[in-house]
């Protein structure tokens, strides 16, 4: 479950961190010396040149340390100043270093630095009035954020719902080790039915994107091949999820990502299928003088990277009930 990380950057340390490392990245040349070994190629793949991060002090005792180790990857970090969230970003990657944020922010009078340290992605200026979010959240209305919190995910799927604040469309660094807890957390949702069925779909898309997408910054549409930045591209259901029993919903062979620049809506409202051998195939009586004949051209005759045998069932069923005829 997405988790809402909340930031206050109010003060004159928190303002110069975020005009520092996140209004002005941090090329990741300069901080390789500082993070794990086997974390550094997952890192340059996902981040490329440059990145934006952020840290917290330890806290008294380790308070802001152990809601740190609470917060999970596609978590939504929220910074707030004057009474007004005014930032967001989404948690992609996090590292315990003292020595990273000493070379990024120094340390303060008493000694202590900003040594739990993690990074944003999907990056975005938003302007949510802390009422707002104080209404969502079950707050009264005179509530300010006073520190940096990680709320419960009962709480954040609330408020997530009620802002409209979205998720999981950056790319995170995700291991071997992620990627197979996120399965599992996926076969879980399954037995959480008490969950609110936004917050449990939210959930699930969120863990199907990251086991699909992993670390990559950029993917191929399985419709139409491009390669393309993972934020044009969703992991959509092959049969329409409002059909699928709770096995269906959470099988990674009903998923494929394709691209936001048409081919999600093309094979969704049928326009496009894809055969028994895996071929992608356009709908019935399309004018060939139709302007939409043109964008179908590219793609028709091309195979679908997301067919195989053990999908074939869902493609099947997509071919049954949303082939369009015009």
């Amino acid at each position: 479950m997405t988790q809402l990380v909340l930031q206050p950057c109010a003060d004159d340390d928190a303002v110069e961190h975020y005009v520092d490392t996140i209004q002005n990245p941090v090329p990741v040349s300069r901080i390789a010396r500082f993070l794990p070994q086997e974390d550094l190629s997952r890192v340059t793949a996902t981040f490329g040149e440059a990145v934006a991060i952020w840290g917290v002090t330890p806290g008294k005792r380790d308070v802001n340390a152990n809601k740190w180790h609470r917060m999970v990857l596609g978590d939504i970090a929220l910074m707030y100043r004057n009474k007004r969230f005014f930032f967001r970003g989404e948690v992609a990657y996090k590292v315990h270093s003292a020595e990273l944020a000493k070379e990024l922010w120094g340390e303060r009078e008493d000694g202590a630095t900003w040594e739990y340290v993690f990074f944003l992605t999907d990056l975005e200026e938003v302007d949510i009035d802390v009422r707002r979010f104080n209404s969502a959240a079950g707050y009264k209305d005179s509530n300010v954020v006073q520190g940096f919190d990680v709320l419960p995910s009962s709480k954040s799927g609330a408020v997530l719902d009620a802002l409209d604040l979205s998720n999981a469309v950056g790319a995170v660094v995700v291991s071997d080790s992620d990627a197979d807890a996120a399965r599992l957390k996926l076969r879980q949702l399954g037995q959480q039915l008490d969950l609110p069925s936004a917050s449990r779909r939210r959930a699930e898309q969120s863990l199907l994107r990251e086991i699909m997408l992993g670390s990559r910054r950029q993917a191929p549409c399985a419709i139409c091949a491009r390669t393309l930045p993972i934020d044009l591209l969703v992991v959509g259901h092959i049969r329409k999820r409002h059909s699928c029993d709770s096995a269906q919903k959470l099988d990674e062979a009903n998923t494929m990502p394709v691209c936001l620049l048409g081919c999600d809506k093309l094979f969704e409202n049928g326009y496009i299928h894809v055969d028994e051998s895996g071929t992608i195939c356009m709908a019935t009586g399309i004018n060939p003088m139709h302007s939409l004949r043109d964008a179908l051209d590219t793609i028709v005759g091309k195979r679908c990277s997301a067919w195989s045998p053990v999908s074939e069932d869902y493609f099947k069923w997509h071919r049954e009930h949303r082939r369009r005829f015009l």
